[in-house]
């Protein structure tokens, strides 16, 4: 007969311990919140025992007793991951190219608003720094107002690019 799949541990409540036995982020985090949710332990006292701040730990318990397993694993909805050039989808990124080759004195913030107005969802504007000098050239598309530079009120040029990129 086989031996044992996993080498026995004795059962512990040291963190330290504990600590270095966890493969992953989520497993830590549940560790770190188990005895608030278990055994109704005060944030205070665990965040002592851990060095984690009270807030956060309470927070986290909160959470967990709301979304249950979920709560320990990234999403948008708990601010968990954020977008990056790899998140973001190629129809957004496309956008950004395009945005920053057809105007390439806009801020990265702006264009980040842009995309907000239009997809829903606004990309840090590093990523979106990231994106526009990484990524092959745009693609050509007909112009429905006038060229950035011929117009000459400094206010209607951005209201005028917002309103064509948030149009869609």
């Amino acid at each position: 007969m086989p031996g044992p799949k996993r080498n026995r541990r004795e059962c512990t409540e040291g963190w330290t311990s504990i600590k270095q036995w966890t493969l992953w982020p989520e497993q830590e985090l549940y560790e770190q919140i188990r005895p608030l949710v278990l055994f109704h332990e005060t944030p205070g006292e665990r965040a002592k025992e851990i060095d984690v701040p009270q807030r956060t730990l309470a927070r986290k318990a909160d959470e967990f007793e709301r979304y249950r397993m979920a709560s320990l694993f990234p999403s948008e909805e708990q601010g968990g991951e954020r977008e990056t050039s790899k998140t973001l989808p190629p129809e957004i990124r496309q956008h950004i190219v395009d945005l920053h080759a057809e105007l390439p004195t806009m801020s990265w913030r702006e264009i980040a608003e842009i995309c907000y107005i239009r997809y829903g969802r606004r990309p840090d504007h590093k990523s979106i720094k990231r994106i526009a000098t990484n990524s092959p050239p745009p693609k050509k598309r007909e112009r429905r107002y006038q060229p950035w530079h011929l117009i000459a009120d400094p206010e209607e040029r951005k209201l005028v690019v917002v309103r064509l990129h948030s149009e869609g």
